[in-house]
């Protein structure tokens, strides 16, 4: 971190609106002083950053630095106090989460590492109340659950015997019509179930249930189909039915109160959350889990709404007698893209589930949405040798393999699921969108295996993420546009459907709405260095200039994923005439990134152009020298500075053979061209580390001799001998 640091204050740039910054007060000074000081000691490094880049500030010891604000620019001020406060906001959020985290420690010593009775008897009774009810992808959960629990757990006398669905508490017409109707809700026949429920719907909870259960699968079902099937030639419109469901629902809880159960009031927040009514959703969720802490729907519904720690804990001091509670905190976790802490979370939640693959799966996708995808890889093939047909979760695998362009591997993935799974929506997704079509520019199918897939599953944001990303492609804008707008309906955290609106209106020429979806991009992941640069290049684009230097500092700063943010910075300088700011940026870019780790070598020779051009403006040929021999390494600058080398080449000659005709050089004439202070050798001229060999020749980088004198000595002025040291 020391090191990063230095590296940092090292290519610091100058800023051009420092006279433009409204002074400090003497009490606002004295607000941020206190504040400073109330800074642990590996935040101050940053503060000697910010004020170096402003002041000539040469204290080089963070821990014994003495500020004097009235003398500080105010420019500098400015920057310190918004380093300050995003400092405490970080503080307090990590304050909340350790707070939580502990009072859930706390909950634990009461019921020392959770009973394993309990969790076994929970999960039974979830499984086979769910069945019931036909809510089967919650049914196969449990029962998942349950299969991957040590043996240890079911050896306790307290865990109970299966009720066998409670049909011993039913006369035999209404089981056989209970069982008419699940057997109708399993072969998808959503009509005919709430026909023949129609007379009896508020006979009981159960009836009552299925009954509108089918309706609302009924009204999803159409929804979607219709959305997927008309995306093209119209824009996405509601459907009345689940109004109606919902007028009809509120009705019957208003004159029937005794028919809502824990799954009833669910599904009463499953039809307020399609009508976007999250409050009263949020409600209807904490009612059912108020009514029983078993029902895990509830829970995980609850967690796609809460929007920050402030919810989780509220919901935490009501309902945390369960252990459920732990799994909903890692849910939250990680819909509110808090991966790393989502990590943790859930490898505490495997204490009490053992080896889930649910558990091991949401770590592995956690880990591909931090860019971590040979660890998430490596997650995903251990799930793979203990399940290896378990297809929920794939598509992050399938997207780590290609990020990773481990094309064979994902060949292998693509055919496995497509002979075992072939109508699934994660096998269409794999398919269509990573593998033989996308990847092999054949998008119209790709189109369609998508469109499957919705029709699969139509509640998941990122394949119309995906099917927007492939209208794109085809430039069937009004349908990318509708793909990624359900996607936000969806899911309104869902950063790639926010940065594809982004995307699309920065290609049809309008950067002002491509800059307001972008922000929305960053307000999802507000330190994804991606975001940062597109916001920067739309402000640059606004002519915002300030506003996108900026962006491009901090997406260098935290942590650059792909690795082009210097680059960014350099060119912004080079429109503004900054040279001198620009060299510092490309210099940066040189010594930080390698052959091996750019996929774009043309950003390698961009950079090298302008630093050639640069130093043969500032006399120093030495150096310009050197950067246009290693611009002839590449064929986009090769013809560009093949006869700009020659031209330094001539005059670094001709500069050599006056300094011999006036006696310039002395008996040791290595020395005293090393001891030149004019000029800089080409052995301190940054280069990428392990790169830039100059002794690699190619038919344009044969260098000439020098002739000395009349013992025709060899000097090569650009001699490697001395190593270059870079300090990071």
């Amino acid at each position: 971190m020391e090191s990063n640091n230095k590296l940092k204050r090292e290519y610091e740039f100058d800023s051009e609106d420092e006279h433009a910054t409204e002074p400090m007060t003497h009490e606002e000074m004295r607000q941020l002083s206190m504040d400073i000081n109330m800074l642990p000691c590996e935040k101050l490094a940053t503060v000697v950053n910010i004020i170096e880049a402003h002041e000539n500030f040469t204290d080089s010891d963070p821990e014994e630095i003495e500020i004097h604000f009235q003398n500080l620019k105010p420019v500098t001020l400015r920057e310190l106090e918004a380093y300050v406060r995003m400092c405490q906001q970080q503080a307090n959020k990590e304050k909340v989460m350790e707070s939580m985290l502990e009072s859930s420690a706390a909950d634990n010593e009461t019921e020392p590492n959770v009973n394993p009775a309990k969790v076994v008897n929970d999960l039974f009774w979830l499984a086979e109340q769910c069945e019931l009810r036909c809510i089967f992808e919650h049914a196969l959960w449990a029962n998942e659950q349950l299969n991957h629990l040590p043996q240890s757990h079911f050896s306790s006398p307290e865990v109970a015997q299966s009720s066998n669905w409670h049909y011993g508490e039913m006369n035999m017409k209404r089981r056989a019509l209970i069982m008419f109707v699940r057997t109708l809700m399993t072969s998808k026949y959503y009509h005919r179930t709430k026909f023949f429920l129609s007379k009896c719907k508020e006979s009981d909870c159960l009836e009552a249930f299925l009954y509108y259960y089918s309706w609302y699968l009924i009204s999803i079902r159409d929804r979607f189909e219709g959305d997927a099937e008309d995306l093209e030639t119209k824009e996405l419109s509601s459907d009345d039915n689940i109004s109606e469901l919902r007028s009809e629902l509120e009705t019957l809880k208003l004159n029937s109160p005794y028919l809502f159960d824990c799954f009833l009031n669910y599904l009463l927040g499953l039809v307020r959350l399609k009508c976007d009514a999250n409050d009263m959703a949020i409600q209807a969720f904490s009612e059912s889990i108020q009514q029983d802490n078993r029902c895990w729907p509830a829970w995980e519904c609850l967690s796609s709404l809460v929007d920050g720690f402030y919810v989780v804990k509220i919901e935490k001091e009501v309902y945390s007698k369960t252990w459920l509670y732990n799994l909903f905190v890692a849910e939250t976790m990680s819909r509110l893209l808090l991966f790393v802490c989502a990590i943790e979370a859930y490898t505490d939640v495997s204490k009490h589930l053992g080896a889930s693959p649910y558990i091991l799966c949401q770590i592995a996708t956690a880990q591909s949405e931090l860019q971590e995808h040979d660890g998430a890889i490596s997650s995903f093939q251990k799930i793979r040798k203990s399940d290896p047909y378990r297809i929920e979760q794939m598509h992050f695998y399938s997207d780590s393999l290609y990020i990773r362009q481990n094309f064979t591997e994902l060949a292998l993935l693509a055919k496995w699921f497509f002979v075992s799974h072939k109508f699934n929506w994660e096998t269409c997704c794999i398919v269509g969108e990573t593998n033989y079509y996308s990847a092999k520019n054949i998008h119209e199918q790709a189109q369609e295996f998508l469109k499957r897939s919705i029709m699969l599953c139509p509640k998941n944001a990122s394949l119309w993420v995906l099917l927007g990303h492939e209208y794109l492609e085809t430039k069937n804008h009004q349908a990318a546009t509708s793909s990624y707008k359900k996607a936000t309906l969806i899911d309104k955290n869902c950063y790639r459907a926010w940065y594809g609106l982004g995307q699309l209106h920065e290609i049809m020429k309008q950067p002002s709405n491509a800059l307001f979806y972008y922000k929305k991009a960053h307000k999802c992941r507000p330190d994804d260095s991606r975001m940062l640069i597109a916001l920067g290049v739309m402000f640059s684009k606004l002519d915002r200039k300030s506003d996108a230097e900026k962006c491009f500092k901090k997406a260098f700063q935290i942590g650059d994923v792909e690795g082009n943010a210097l680059i960014h910075l350099a060119k912004l300088y080079e429109d503004q005439n900054d040279k001198r700011n620009a060299a510092k940026a490309y210099e940066a870019y040189l010594t930080l990134y390698t052959e091996e780790l750019v996929g774009d070598l043309s950003l390698i020779a961009t950079s090298c152009r302008f630093l050639a051009s640069y130093y043969l403006e500032q006399a120093n040929l030495d150096t310009s020298y050197d950067y246009a021999q290693r611009c002839l390494d590449y064929d986009i600058s090769k013809v560009y500075l093949f006869f700009e080398f020659n031209f330094i080449s001539f005059y670094r000659r001709k500069e050599t053979q006056d300094k011999l005709a006036k006696g310039s050089y002395s008996s040791t004439p290595q020395t005293q061209c090393n001891s030149s202070s004019n000029y800089r050798t080409p052995s301190d001229a940054p280069r990428p580390i392990g790169g830039g060999d100059d002794s690699i020749q190619t038919p344009f980088t044969e260098r000439k001799e020098v002739n000395l004198d009349a013992n025709d000595d060899d000097m090569n002025t650009n001699s490697d001998d001395d190593d270059l040291e870079i300090t990071f």
